[in-house]
């Protein structure tokens, strides 16, 4: 693989992912490392990023690795809380204990970062390379007191019962049974993990928000009980009620709402038009009749311990955030992260099609 091309796509703001990087492996490391000792500034900080990104921090060798475990701890000191908007799975666990929290999750190899990095590098998992998902965990310093953990250990993305996607079979209707098969399994893995945590920490909760879909869950547990578990997709599996939920319709509850009250809102050549008046008149119909708002993972969060999305200057912070590996992690390698902060400035994020809608 042309590194040099690829490191030059990162200088002039291109986007690369982990997946155009699925060729590169060991073969490419001295042509990197190359880079880094005869290349422009820009063109080191690109090889240095993409060293990382394909070999993890052994590839950095000791004298890129002890820079950047530097520029860390310089940093750390004056780190700044940042909100996340792409967190998806996470634990609350009420503890400033980090070495405990890293134990009951099977975790190991933590490596110190600052909550923008931390941030940055779980954000960046979602790859269907090998166990680029599951290999990884971003565990936040202490949290208003809460210790968040952004991922599962191994063996609850991997449990007894679970359909590998290698295994899947090809047709359509066999990979769909399968997910449903292996949802029902996580579900239950999730419910136990929460039981098993609460035991050890009194209490401890799950949070699942989907970013792609309206998919939401939560799950409570108390001294070794389970409080409160919900799943959008399987509400009748719902255990307890929290009293944070008072107040609001739960995620598979339709909003009552007047028979036809978008019928006629006019379909133009751009479909944006029919979305922004369709959630015009929404918020208009609910609050005119004073129906309430759906509540979601990141509700009850917000509610009952440290909402992700929230994170700022006004909470308190006790320590450092880390990464650690997972036995997947120790068993198949760091996964494949390309850090921006490394190696460019990315281009400004897209904006929302609901940025025009000021209502």
């Amino acid at each position: 693989m042309d590194m040099r091309a690829v490191a030059e796509s990162l200088i002039a703001g291109d986007h690369v992912n982990t997946w155009e990087l699925r060729d590169a492996g060991p073969d490419d490391f001295p042509e990197l490392r190359e880079i880094r000792r005869t290349g422009s500034p820009a063109l080191r900080n690109a090889a240095r990023a993409l060293l990382f990104a394909v070999g993890g921090p052994e590839a950095l060798g000791e004298y890129d690795l002890g820079l950047v475990r530097r520029l860390i701890r310089s940093k750390l000191a004056d780190d700044v809380p940042v909100p996340m908007d792409c967190c998806e799975v996470w634990y609350a666990i009420p503890t400033t204990d980090q070495a405990a929290v890293l134990d009951a999750f099977g975790l190991s190899d933590a490596e110190p970062v600052t909550m923008s990095l931390g941030t940055e590098i779980w954000s960046r998992r979602h790859s269907s390379l090998g166990h680029q998902r599951c290999a990884q965990v971003y565990v936040s310093p202490a949290l208003d007191g809460w210790t968040l953990v952004f991922g599962s250990a191994s063996p609850d993305q991997h449990p007894p019962g679970i359909v590998e996607e290698r295994d899947w079979d090809a047709g359509p209707r066999d990979m769909y049974a399968n997910i449903l098969a292996n949802e029902a399994v996580w579900r239950r893995v999730t419910r136990e993990r929460c039981v098993e945590l609460s035991r050890r920490f009194g209490t401890a909760h799950f949070y699942f928000t989907s970013h792609g879909d309206a998919m939401t869950s939560w799950c409570i547990a108390e001294k070794g009980e389970l409080v409160r578990f919900y799943d959008v997709a399987v509400p009748e599996e719902s255990v307890g009620e929290l009293a944070a939920e008072n107040g609001y319709l739960l995620p598979h509850e339709d909003t009552p709402l007047p028979e036809g009250w978008a019928d006629d809102i006019e379909h133009t050549e751009n479909p944006l038009d029919w979305q922004r008046e369709w959630l015009r008149r929404y918020r208009r119909l609910t609050t005119e009749l004073g129906i309430p708002d759906h509540c979601d993972a990141d509700t009850i969060a917000e509610a009952l311990s440290v909402y992700p999305g929230k994170i700022g200057p006004h909470i308190r912070v006790e320590g450092h955030g880390v990464i650690a590996l997972t036995r997947c992690g120790r068993e198949y390698g760091h996964p494949r992260t390309l850090l921006t902060g490394l190696a460019y400035t990315p281009p400004p994020e897209r904006p929302s099609i609901f940025d025009e809608d000021q209502t």
